[in-house]
């Protein structure tokens, strides 16, 4: 595919930047991925304080955008095995506390990739990726970390996300089809964190989210989900915990 089709867009050369790229989060993610409360919070903030770490590609065929892509800057700069069990939540609230206290950035942190579904046969994973890496490696950034939601391991709710990142294709690379766009571009797997996304609501909530019943309480696997959820009728909540995996790519030459 021609790279000529796709031109890169931003906040800053295009005012409608963000009409643009709004359509992607309800058409990548299921609908229940879009109620996590640090999102929710904070989505905003990344193009009010970080808008030079968004970006997107535009189609020009079309006129509308075909991926999305956001980092942000972390003060963070310890070891990597000491990276947060709760990742992806971890990242995003931690940037916006950074910033507000004035701290150096030191770490850049991927939190999307996004791109609609009629795109990704295209070969766009590799230059999302690689775009992003630029915008570090631009800012003096030595590495840019990822938690990384595995795609296709919503096929494998029941299978601890221990032993899903261990498996391999008969060439050693990952499994899992995104971890393996991230590993053929140089990234190391860290660790898993568990907790990397914490998403509540009612039952009836939950219902309209996943589209199906829950009559009673205990686990239930929902479409697009890595784990199951855990539905309590006497409290009326069910509750899913959302297992992502740290990633890290170098930027230095």
């Amino acid at each position: 595919m021609s790279d000529e089709r796709f031109i890169p867009i931003a906040p800053a050369t295009r005012v409608d930047y963000e009409t643009l790229v709004n359509p992607l989060g309800p058409a990548c993610w299921p609908e229940y991925m879009l109620h996590d409360p640090i999102s929710n919070q904070y989505w905003g903030d990344l193009f009010t304080r970080f808008p030079e770490y968004q970006f997107g590609l535009l189609d020009t065929q079309t006129g509308k955008a075909a991926a999305m892509g956001n980092s942000l800057p972390l003060h963070w700069d310890a070891d990597l095995n000491d990276l947060p069990e709760r990742g992806w939540d971890w990242a995003l609230e931690q940037a916006i506390a950074d910033h507000q206290q004035g701290l150096m950035p030191r770490t850049q942190c991927a939190i999307q990739i996004a791109i609609l579904p009629e795109y990704r046969s295209l070969g766009l994973s590799a230059r999302m990726v690689q775009t992003m890496r630029t915008i570090g490696a631009d800012k003096g950034f030595h590495r840019l970390v990822a938690p990384i939601r595995p795609n296709q391991k919503s096929q494998y709710p029941l299978t601890p996300i221990d032993n899903y990142i261990t498996w391999q294709t008969a060439d050693d690379l990952p499994f899992d089809a995104w971890l393996r766009v991230h590993v053929r571009l140089g990234a190391k797997i860290i660790k898993p964190c568990h907790e990397a996304m914490t998403i509540r609501g009612s039952i009836a909530e939950w219902e309209s989210w996943a589209g199906m019943k829950f009559p009673e309480s205990g686990e239930y696997i929902v479409p697009g989900a890595l784990n199951p959820i855990q539905v309590d009728v006497a409290t009326d909540e069910a509750i899913y915990i959302e297992p992502n995996v740290w990633t890290v790519h170098s930027l230095r030459n």
